[in-house]
């Protein structure tokens, strides 16, 4: 077990009297300290707010993916659009198996942007490579995934209240950023981390986004039978292919050719659940929703965290509680501890840590931000200077998969 070293022996690099006392600054590798008040920013604390869980998905056994063949004739197969050549006597290659497109999941989650409310479009899917491209062996198949990043309002331009059967229609998503990444199996917490990446290099104008996605839509009706035909195309943001594609002939002549298609329940619960999320963040609201109260106050509380508003963030987190006090999801104590951070109370962070701490999660998929609450349960303590107590909270994280703890560890812990 590693213990912390002195982490006061620092150099002072500023000094200044104001009318309130004298400030002095103290600069520490990550952390500038407030040797007055007490006050410590860790500037590698986890943040796991930004971007929510999945709120609505399509899976690969919903989905049919179709397209037309050279001889005229149409083909179908669950997740993945053929090829336009598919012969059934002729071995397919290992690439040519991957289809025009395939889909393992298609996810929505909730991304905040500053204050206002975003979408991210998630697109999971079979990819692979060879070792040696040119005689096509040594094939790897993995999984890698591409997310676009839109305002959440467009979601209503996807499946409006008057939509009519048998019409056809392009949405310009206008993405805000995308990205795309290869082989992410081994890292569960990636698509998240990735999202973030790109928000935050766009925010600070390091990056500039030259693509955009757009949705292209058809619901058909047959008698009874009703379903939802929709295309991805990526494209550059130029206001002429943007009207290009979202031309209603363009579609005529896109969907002629190949499609996704689901049932319409299916796509409509997938836009409308994910709206479901959208809280009128307006001053003096009170949060709706056709979720549980409990529900309610903790979306209500999300949202505040997320502007920055702590002091509503951890009012609405109590409502939620007393509402369902024997709730055994631990992400709202783990929301609460980070309001309390924020707001300088550390030992009702480190109570609220301890409450989720004591929360197993219930889906493999929660397990990285359930990890998370060993960290910054140990940056709670770093501020109470209980410095043995952060090192043993960050080797713990760190021995439960969380990378990010081997830099505080290294750096001040022996």
């Amino acid at each position: 077990m590693h213990h912390c070293k002195h982490l006061f022996m620092t150099k002072m690099i500023s000094s200044t009297i104001k009318s309130w006392g004298l400030l002095t600054l103290f600069v520490l590798s990550g952390f500038i300290v407030n040797a007055q008040y007490g006050y410590v920013h860790m500037e590698g604390e986890t943040d796991f707010s930004n971007v929510s869980p999945i709120l609505s998905e399509i899976d690969r056994g919903q989905i049919m993916g179709w397209a037309l063949q050279d001889n005229g004739a149409w083909i179908s197969e669950k997740g993945r659009i053929p090829l336009s050549f598919e012969n059934k006597e002729k071995p397919q290659t290992e690439r040519e198996k991957l289809g025009q497109d395939n889909i393992i999941s298609l996810q929505l989650r909730r991304v905040m942007v500053g204050s206002e409310q975003y979408m991210a479009l998630i697109h999971i899917y079979y990819d692979g490579d060879y070792e040696f491209p040119i005689l096509q062996e040594g094939w790897t198949k993995f999984k890698s995934f591409d997310f676009y990043v839109f305002k959440a309002n467009k979601l209503e331009e996807l499946f409006p209240e008057d939509f009519e059967y048998n019409t056809k229609w392009g949405v310009n998503l206008n993405t805000f950023t995308r990205g795309t990444v290869r082989d992410f199996e081994q890292d569960k917490g990636l698509i998240e981390d990735e999202i973030k990446k790109a928000v935050l290099l766009v925010e600070k104008g390091e990056v500039v986004n030259n693509w955009n996605l757009v949705f292209g839509i058809n619901p058909v009706k047959n008698g009874e039978d009703v379903g939802v035909r929709f295309k991805l195309v990526k494209t550059f943001r130029k206001d002429y292919l943007v009207d290009y594609y979202t031309n209603e002939q363009t579609w005529e002549m896109n969907i002629n050719r190949s499609y996704w298609e689901v049932r319409t329940n299916i796509f409509k619960s997938f836009v409308q659940d994910a709206q479901e999320y959208l809280i009128d963040i307006d001053e003096g609201l009170i949060p709706t929703s056709h979720d549980s109260t409990y529900q309610n106050y903790y979306n209500w509380g999300v949202v505040r965290y997320q502007m920055g508003d702590y002091t509503s963030a951890i009012t609405y987190f109590k409502k939620a509680l007393n509402k369902n006090p024997d709730t055994e999801d631990f992400m709202i104590y783990s929301f609460r501890g980070n309001a309390y951070s924020k707001k300088e109370l550390y030992n009702d962070a480190i109570s609220d840590f301890d409450h989720a701490l004591s929360l197993q999660p219930k889906d493999i998929m929660d397990y990285s931000n359930w990890v998370r609450n060993y960290f910054n349960r140990g940056v709670a303590k770093f501020y109470l200077n209980d410095l043995g107590g952060a090192c043993k909270d960050w080797n713990k994280s760190l021995e439960l998969g969380f990378g990010q703890a081997h830099d505080y560890i290294m750096e001040y812990c022996e």
